[in-house]
């Protein structure tokens, strides 16, 4: 496949750097999300829009690939389209939760239980790819839920919110797409990533027809800041993380992701003024404190192969 104009320029940035920019990025995608719902748009529709859109500038090179690489060869390059599907629902469930949980609820809140990832991707990890449990995985599974009930505690009583829903379920379909991502290593980075795109645009739309937005509508400035959001901010950070976590050692990618916490829940504070209560701060530092103890259980000085 012919490599897009990004990959050369990206290939003299240091991958370390890469995933800081892509972390950072996700960090702040709260800002405009809650701008784009200012204009009448809902997370669900917005975020149809912007996948749409992301999937319209990669197709280029993924038709590049399956023309002149993948279809004079299917035999010595298939696509594992059983576990392709799958990819592209929870990557799907993931685009359209996250989004959800960031508009209706409280950004630190709500990052901080879609960040119990590394806790599902442990679990999903031994299940799904054989990977050992050791005693370091479990602590901090066990940690990491630990956080969450210190989160939920209060309100566990009164049910989950919506946006509590939104973020767990997100978090948990983002730790099974993850897995699947590095289940196919053999195919090409932006194929997954098409796929992806494709799910977010597909299970959005369905969400829609089965249980439409309240309050909703459709403006020609949000159909344009949702695509604008999609194509640059979101697109962005997609690749970047994409990029460096293929060529970074495991548990150095994992300790550098703990940085889009920091950054969502730090701008959550100074910019959209939210006052976390003190069993959030400290379930926030037990879910960091298990993000950064499953980093430890992984390899920290070896580099991965790109793909």
């Amino acid at each position: 496949m012919t490599a897009p104009a990004s990959a050369g320029l990206l290939g003299r940035v240091p991958p370390t750097l890469v995933l800081m920019t892509g972390s950072t990025l996700w960090g702040l995608t709260w800002i405009w999300l809650k701008a784009i719902d200012q204009l009448g748009m809902g997370p669900i529709l917005l975020s149809v829009i912007a996948y749409g859109t992301q999937f319209l500038m990669v197709l280029p090179w993924v038709l590049d690939w399956l023309l002149n690489t993948w279809r004079p060869n299917p035999d010595k390059h298939p696509l594992s389209w059983r576990w392709l599907v799958p990819l592209a629902f929870l990557s799907g469930v993931a685009g359209i939760g996250f989004a959800i949980s960031m508009v209706y609820g409280d950004v630190v809140r709500s990052m901080l239980l879609f960040f119990l990832i590394p806790a599902w991707g442990v679990l999903f990890g031994h299940w799904f790819l054989g990977e050992a449990l050791t005693g370091i995985r479990i602590a901090a599974v066990a940690l990491a839920l630990a956080g969450a009930a210190m989160i939920l505690g209060p309100d566990i009583q009164w049910g989950f919110s919506f946006a509590d829903l939104a973020a767990l379920i997100a978090g948990l379909a983002l730790a099974g797409s993850n897995v699947l991502f590095r289940y196919l290593q053999n195919e090409p980075m932006l194929v997954k990533l098409s796929v992806m795109q494709i799910g977010g645009v597909v299970f959005g739309a369905i969400f829609l027809l089965v249980l439409p937005e309240p309050g909703a509508h459709v403006s020609l400035a949000g159909i344009v800041q949702s695509a604008l959001y999609g194509g640059t901010l979101l697109l962005g950070a997609m690749l970047a993380t994409q990029y460096a976590v293929q060529r970074l050692p495991a548990g150095r990618s994992a300790i550098l992701m703990t940085l889009e916490l920091l950054v969502a829940s730090g701008s959550a504070i100074l910019i959209g003024h939210e006052d976390p209560a003190a069993n959030v701060w400290i379930g926030g530092l037990l879910i960091l404190s298990a993000a950064l103890l499953e980093a430890r259980s992984q390899p920290m000085w070896t580099t991965q192969a790109a793909t």
